[in-house]
């Protein structure tokens, strides 16, 4: 499959994989090389899918809130972070 048309989460699973081959050490030099830029590749390829996931939130959570009747973008709000990262991440 082409990278540009694999899914998100098709992307991020073989980028985990990635590192979890690189972080063993056990690869020849010029493979641990290939390995790296496919997962360069992939990194870039979630970063992008992540930053239009962004904009269609913000696009979608727009409102009218000033008297002109203009709409206002609104970042998504962060509520359910914690579930998202399995706890508070302010708790360091």
């Amino acid at each position: 499959m082409d990278t540009e048309e694999m899914p998100f989460e098709e992307a991020l699973k073989q980028l985990e994989a990635i590192v979890f081959r690189l972080e063993r050490g056990d690869l020849p030099l010029e493979q641990a090389l290939s390995v790296f830029e496919e997962g360069v590749r992939l990194t870039k390829l979630c970063s992008a899918r992540l930053t239009e996931a962004e904009r269609r939130v913000n696009i979608l959570t727009r409102s009218v809130e000033s008297d002109s009747g203009e709409l206002e973008e609104r970042p998504f709000e962060d509520e359910g972070e914690d579930d998202l990262w399995g706890g508070n991440r302010d708790a360091g």
